[in-house]
């Protein structure tokens, strides 16, 4: 019959266990741990020493959750109950905190990285200060540690093991880069919990082919964790690779499947972003429909910035930036324009977790005076700060789009030399069209947009910042995202180059 109890509980108590004595009081500061837990939040003075806080302490957590998972464990000894004041405070205890999920023991855990992380925050001019207040912390976590075997409520190797995770979660922390990494290790592992002990519960009710459905949970779980866990390497990198390794796409710009395969978990989350975002703006946003205005660098190449569009919305998207809103309004058909003007379309696809528009837009480009579209990508994850990628990575993005840009000033040049000799006499001019485009929000379109900017001359390092707020006055670029650093270095580029 099916059991909703673990196959095996371990018992780690050892000879030495038995040697320790019980002491009722050391239920109070036992208790101080979740006090300490809350207050070293306010502690903290700057927001590196909060971040590296809560970077501990989410490690710590998710990990103890995962070995709580995979090496249950409880207490082995029978706790005497005290008849003095300290009764109520162990009735709490054994409502709210059972004798499980023993090994290691967060309350170790806990109090060497609060002690730790709390140890410089308070200085003062007179040394006692300081003296008494590290002081006063050590006695506390000291404190803390000890209650856990004098309490009854764990035993040495959980302490040990405490003290072990701890020192890892110290080593992991000094080396995180950034909150992305631990967003997506959080979320794998949370994750792999809730799917794991779904299963675990569906499988009790259905009681037929019952550890079938836990092993089916328990592999769609782990592959849960594994593909949050590869993303979390990804953020972890200081230069990603480009897509060599992490968001591979065909020369269409679709997500291939062997980056399905890795990712499929957040490339669906963000393809139901994507769908949600097209569908409010749609809904909720009527009078704004037409947002992404195209800015132009010249009287023959425009730039703009959007989100990826549905396939839907593609071909009133393309006549706007193409010909203006009037065509639009007026519902001109684009093939019963004078021929006299060509188009070309340049897509940078920054939307390393979701498939390009481009194949849409190739259809709609079709249809109007049959307008070629070329595809270029450079992956950036969400909220990745662009100087994550190397400045040749830009540059290399940026020189592609000028040979495009010439090519096709080349071949227009041949063309209206034939059409010369021939004596039809007609000259043609062409336009081209960048669209720079991410996932659903504008940060990374108008970021590397501005970068590209930048690069032409079009900006300087003195006027970027109120082109954006003239052009995309709803955009958040802050300095963490598009740094100045960035900002002047491409901006410097050409003329340190040429």
């Amino acid at each position: 019959m099916y059991t909703l109890y673990p196959s095996q509980i371990h018992n780690l108590a050892t000879p030495f266990d038995s040697m320790i004595p019980f002491i009722p009081a050391m239920i109070v500061p036992y208790s101080w741990s979740l006090v300490l837990f809350v207050i070293s939040f306010f502690l903290v003075r700057t927001s590196i020493q909060l971040s590296l806080l809560s970077y501990r302490l989410i490690l710590a957590t998710v990990f103890a959750c995962l070995i709580f998972y995979f090496y249950p464990a409880r207490f082995s000894f029978s706790r005497p109950i005290p008849n003095d004041w300290t009764q109520f405070g162990y009735q709490f205890l054994q409502l709210v905190d059972k004798p499980f999920n023993q090994l290691p023991s967060l309350h170790i855990s806990y109090a060497i990285l609060l002690g730790v992380s709390l140890w410089g925050v308070f200085e003062s001019k007179k040394r006692w200060i300081s003296a008494a207040y590290r002081l006063l912390l050590t006695s506390i976590c000291t404190l803390v540690a000890l209650s856990t075997v004098l309490t009854y409520q764990h035993h040495l190797l959980d302490m040990f093991g405490g003290a072990v995770l701890a020192v890892l979660v110290f080593i992991l922390s000094n080396r995180i880069r950034n909150a992305l990494v631990i967003k997506h290790l959080t979320l794998g592992v949370i994750g792999f919990l809730l799917i794991a002990i779904a299963g675990f519960y569906f499988a009790n009710m259905s009681m037929i082919a019952s550890e079938i459905v836990e092993d089916l949970a328990i592999i769609i779980a782990s592959y849960w964790l594994i593909s949050f866990t590869m993303l979390a390497c990804a953020y972890q990198q200081d230069k990603p690779i480009r897509d060599t390794r992490w968001f591979q796409k065909s020369s269409n710009g679709r997500l291939t499947v062997y980056t399905w395969i890795k990712f499929a978990p957040i490339i669906i989350i963000y393809n139901g972003m994507s769908f949600f975002g097209q569908w409010y703006f749609k809904v909720f946003s009527k009078g704004q429909k037409y947002l992404s205005t195209p800015y132009a660098i010249n009287d023959k190449v425009n730039v703009v910035a959007s989100a990826r569009l549905m396939q839907t919305d593609l071909s009133s998207h393309l006549t706007y930036w193409l010909f203006g809103y009037d065509l639009l309004e007026r519902s001109i058909m684009p093939e019963k324009l004078p021929y006299s003007v060509h188009y070309q379309i340049i897509v940078v696809d920054l939307a390393a977790e979701i498939s390009s528009h481009t194949h849409n837009l190739e259809i709609a480009a079709n249809g109007i005076m049959n307008t070629p579209v070329h595809y270029l990508y450079l992956p950036l994850l969400d909220l990745q700060p662009l100087n994550d990628v190397l400045l040749e990575d830009y540059i290399d993005l940026f020189q592609q789009i000028e040979a495009l840009i010439q090519s096709a000033e080349t071949q227009a040049i041949t063309a209206n030399n034939e059409s010369w000799v021939e004596g039809s006499q007609v000259k043609g001019s062409l336009i081209t069209l960048i669209n720079f485009h991410c996932v659903m929000g504008l940060s990374r379109s108008i970021g590397v947009q501005v970068l590209y900017l930048l690069y032409c001359g079009t900006l300087t390092v003195y006027n970027y910042q109120s082109w954006i707020e003239q052009h995309y006055p709803h955009a958040h670029l802050k300095d963490a995202y598009l740094p100045k650093s960035l900002v002047e270095t491409m901006a410097n580029y050409k003329s340190v180059t040429y």
